[in-house]
């Protein structure tokens, strides 16, 4: 067991509080499902307490004033530590997968920027032929690099794009919030393979993509994608969802 589920699990005893509990359940789940390398079902449920519940608790707890504050913080905190012990920022589910096949009637997908390529394992165990592709540069850097969940190929997002352009969805999850590779992936997705469906899974102005992506692209707001983005709510303060670019074609 890590020291961070340690010291959670430590603070969950103390307390000795139902609602904390359940939530520290909850992480203990997810970072389970994650260190055995399984995706979770469902998107996992909501973490962090409100104003309201740490008022109360800290009022039931007067001298636990220190723990209740440090506990909400771990769990406002299971996003980073996933991303520094396992490489991976996005939790994907099967249930979303199998929305994203059936819905957008997906045969085969192109992961880019894929990291380790936890979406891909999920595409993959829902049925999609899937091929997963990062440039590794951050996995030089990086220990959780030398464990991918799901085998990548080293290419860059455009060349990607360019090799595997008989793909019917292209995914990027968690492009960096700096530079221009959003862009670029638009740009090549137009050149190469405009039939395919390309999705971005990440926040809208904030944590994820440049700030000229928002602003200059244009998301379809279909029926589908709503469906899909109901069964990917976001754990945690970050308002992740899944974006899908509009085809002009």
């Amino acid at each position: 067991m890590t020291n961070f589920l340690k010291k959670l699990n430590k603070i969950d005893k103390e307390l000795d509080n139902n609602l904390v509990h359940h939530q520290v359940l909850e992480v203990n789940r997810i970072v389970k499902s994650v260190e055995e390398e399984e995706v979770l079902e469902q998107s996992p449920n909501k973490l962090g307490l409100t104003d309201f519940e740490i008022a109360n608790l800290k009022k039931n707890n007067s001298e636990k004033t220190y723990e209740i504050n440090v506990l909400n913080n771990m769990l406002n905190s299971l996003r980073q530590y996933l991303s520094l012990n396992y490489g991976i920022w996005s939790l994907p589910n099967l249930e979303t997968a199998e929305l994203i096949k059936n819905e957008l009637q997906i045969g085969s997908a192109l992961e880019i920027m894929a990291g380790n390529a936890f979406w891909s394992k999920a595409l993959s165990e829902v049925g999609i032929r899937t091929v997963s592709t990062d440039s590794l540069e951050w996995a030089k850097t990086s220990s959780t690099g030398k464990k991918p969940f799901y085998p990548v190929k080293d290419y860059s997002a455009p060349s990607a794009i360019k090799i595997y352009k008989n793909v019917d969805l292209i995914l990027c999850s968690w492009s960096p919030n700096f530079g221009t590779a959003d862009l670029e992936v638009v740009k090549a997705w137009k050149k190469y393979n405009p039939k395919s469906h390309l999705l971005f899974i990440g926040e809208e102005m904030g944590a994820t993509n440049s700030s000229e992506f928002w602003l200059t692209e244009h998301f379809t707001k279909s029926t589908a994608i709503n469906k899909i983005n109901k069964s990917f709510v976001s754990y945690d303060f970050i308002n992740e969802k899944i974006y899908e670019i509009e085809n002009e074609l």
